[in-house]
C-alpha cells in the first residue's frame, strides 16, 4: 500500500515543472547505472556505483582502492563500452573512492559471523596446541576465542529497553 502511494508522489513530483529537470536528470543516471551494471565485470559490480554525472565526466564511486585500481587499469576500455552503448555524452570518467559507503549497506549489515562447528573446533584446538609459540598459533587461538564467543548485537537494534 505505501509504495503506491510513494509511486503517486512521485510521478505528481515529476509531472511538475520545477521538478522536470531533476527527474529527467534521475532517470538518465539510472540509464547509465544500469547500463555501467552490464559493462563492468561481474566481480567488480557490487562495490561500485555511479556517482555524478556532469558536462560528460562520469563519476564511479567504488568501496575500496582496489575496487579503484583495477577500474583505473579498464578505464579506456570501460569509455569506449560505455560510447559504443549508446552514450556518447560520456567522454571521461573519474573513479572516486568511498571507504564507508558500503560498509553500511543492507547487505554487510545482516551478514552473521561464519560458525565452525564443534569438530572443527577441536580440530583447531589440537592443532593449536601442538604449534610453537608463533604468529599463526595466536591467530587460531584468536579465531577460537572469537568463536567461543556469543555474536554481538547489532548496533542498529531498535528494540525498547526497560528502564532500570
Amino acid at each position: 500500500m505505501t509504495i503506491h502511494k510513494i509511486n503517486f508522489y512521485l510521478s505528481a513530483l515529476k509531472e511538475a515543472s520545477e521538478h522536470q529537470e531533476l527527474f529527467t536528470y534521475i532517470d538518465r543516471l539510472t540509464q547509465i547505472q544500469q547500463a555501467f551494471m552490464e559493462i563492468i565485470p561481474p566481480q567488480l559490480a557490487t562495490p561500485c556505483s555511479i556517482g555524478r554525472f556532469s558536462a560528460g565526466k562520469l563519476t564511479i564511486l567504488v568501496g575500496n582502492g582496489a575496487v579503484a585500481a583495477k577500474l583505473k587499469q579498464i578505464l579506456p576500455s570501460l569509455l569506449s563500452k560505455f560510447q559504443k552503448s549508446g552514450f556518447i555524452e560520456v567522454t571521461a570518467i573519474q573513479i572516486t573512492v568511498q571507504a564507508d559507503y558500503y560498509i553500511y549497506s543492507a547487505d554487510n549489515s545482516s551478514r552473521e559471523r561464519p560458525k565452525i562447528g564443534q569438530t572443527g573446533m577441536e580440530i583447531l584446538s589440537k592443532f593449536a596446541t601442538n604449534l610453537p609459540v608463533s604468529p599463526l598459533k595466536i591467530a587460531v587461538k584468536s579465531i577460537l576465542k572469537k568463536q567461543a564467543k556469543p555474536p554481538k548485537k547489532s548496533s542498529h537494534d531498535c528494540s525498547i529497553r526497560e528502564p532500570r
